[in-house]
C-alpha cells in the first residue's frame, strides 16, 4: 500500500510518501511552502506589476494569502473573487465585500488569475514523476479548519467541535474523516479537490494529526503531555491509552514559555477552562480526564517553533522532556498521524 500524506500548515506543507515495506527513514518526503504562502506570493507579484487579480478555485487557509489580498487592495488595485475563494478571507461574504473584494463569478479578462486551494495536485504529481515516483491513489491530508461560522467567532465553533470529539472518546478514529462534516468547509474543499482527481481521501485536522504522530516517538510514555508548536498555533493535549483526554489551543505568537507552562500545568491538573484560554485570545480548552501534573510521564514537544520554548528548559518541570522525532524527523509528525488515521479508517 502506498499513501501520500500532506500536512498543511500556516508556513509549510509537509509531505510524506508512505509505502509498505519501506522504512520511514528511507521514504520520500518534502517540506515545502504551504499553498497559502504560494498564493500570497503570486498576489504580491501581481501587485508589484500593478495588476488586478481574480481569485478562482476553492476555500483554503488564510494567513499569508489574506494579508496579500489586503496589500493588493491597499495599493489601489482590485481583487475579484468567486464566492468559494472569497470564503478564504472570512465566512461572512458581506464583510469580505466591505473589505474591498468584489465577490462574484466574473472578473475582467485583464485581471491576473490566481487559483486558490490548499492542494496543488498537478504540482505534486509532476514533482513525484520527476524523481521516478508514482503518485499514489490514496491521499491523507490535514488542514486546520475553524468551521464555517459567519455569525459567531469561529474560534468558539472550532472548539465546540473539538470538545464533542473528546466527549465521544477522543481516539484517533474520531478525528479522521472519509467525509468531513459540512461545517468544516475547508476540509470539504480538500476532499472535493481530491475527488476531482480520482483520489481516495482521508481528512484530519492538523492539531490531532500532529499529536497522534508525535506520540509515536518510542521514548514517549503515557500519560503524556504532547505539545505541537506550529508556525501559527500551539496545541497541547493529554494523551493516555491512545486517546486525547484534555486539549487546549492558542496562537504561537501570543505565548511565552512561562505562559505555555502555566496553561499546560493547569490542563494536566484538569483546572484549565475554555474561557481562560479564549479570553487570552486563544481558541479554547476542554478537559474530559486529567491525570494531574505530577503523574505526567513525558512531555513530548514537536513543531517547527519548538526551539523557541525548549531553550529555557522550563517545560521540563512537568516531566521528562522529549523533542519528538518520530521516524527520525520532527517535521513529519503530522504526516505519521495521518498515516495512522488512514489505517484506522481504510
Amino acid at each position: 500500500m502506498a499513501l501520500l500524506a500532506v500536512d498543511v500548515g500556516a508556513g509549510t506543507q509537509d509531505i510524506l510518501l508512505f509505502e509498505d515495506g519501506v522504512a520511514i527513514e528511507n521514504s520520500a518526503k518534502m517540506v515545502m511552502p504551504s499553498q497559502t504562502v504560494i498564493v500570497g506570493k503570486r498576489i504580491d507579484k501581481a501587485r508589484i506589476r500593478r495588476r488586478d487579480v481574480s481569485l478562482t478555485g476553492t476555500t483554503m487557509g488564510g494567513g499569508a494569502s489574506t494579508r496579500a489580498i489586503k496589500r493588493e487592495i491597499d495599493s489601489g488595485l482590485r481583487v475579484y473573487a468567486t464566492p468559494k475563494a472569497a470564503l478564504t478571507v472570512h465566512d461572512d461574504l458581506e464583510r469580505v465585500r466591505k473589505m474591498g473584494v468584489m465577490v462574484g463569478d466574473e472578473a475582467p479578462p485583464e485581471a491576473e488569475v490566481v487559483k486558490t486551494g490548499d492542494l496543488d495536485i498537478p504540482a505534486l504529481k509532476a514533482t513525484f514523476e520527476s524523481f521516478g515516483l508514482d503518485m499514489p491513489k490514496n491521499v491523507a491530508v490535514a488542514v486546520q479548519d475553524h468551521g464555517y461560522s459567519p455569525e459567531r467567532s469561529n474560534r468558539i465553533v472550532r472548539f465546540e467541535e473539538m470538545a464533542k470529539v473528546l466527549d465521544s472518546g477522543g481516539d484517533l478514529r474520531s478525528f479522521a474523516h472519509l467525509d468531513p462534516p459540512p461545517l468544516f468547509n475547508r476540509m470539504v474543499a480538500v476532499k472535493e479537490t481530491l475527488d476531482s482527481f480520482g483520489l481516495r481521501p482521508v481528512i484530519m485536522d492538523t492539531g490531532p494529526a500532529a499529536i497522534f504522530g508525535a506520540i509515536q516517538d518510542s521514548r514517549a510514555s503515557d500519560p503524556a503531555l504532547v505539545l505541537n508548536i506550529g508556525n501559527g498555533h500551539v496545541i497541547g493535549a493529554v494523551v493516555a491509552d491512545g486517546r486525547i483526554t484534555a486539549l487546549f489551543e492558542h496562537h504561537t505568537s501570543a505565548l511565552t514559555a512561562e505562559k505555555l507552562l502555566r496553561f499546560s500545568k493547569r490542563l494536566c491538573d484538569g483546572a484549565l477552562t475554555n474561557e481562560e484560554v479564549f479570553e487570552d485570545g486563544g481558541h479554547g480548552a476542554h478537559v474530559v480526564e486529567a491525570p494531574g501534573s505530577g503523574k505526567i510521564r513525558s512531555v513530548v514537544v514537536t513543531g517547527p517553533n519548538r526551539e523557541r520554548f525548549l531553550g529555557s528548559g522550563i517545560l521540563g518541570r512537568l516531566g521528562p522532556l522529549i523533542s519528538a522525532a518520530p521516524g527520525g524527523d520532527m517535521m513529519i509528525a503530522g504526516c505519521l498521524g495521518l498515516v495512522e488515521g488512514w489505517k484506522a479508517l481504510r
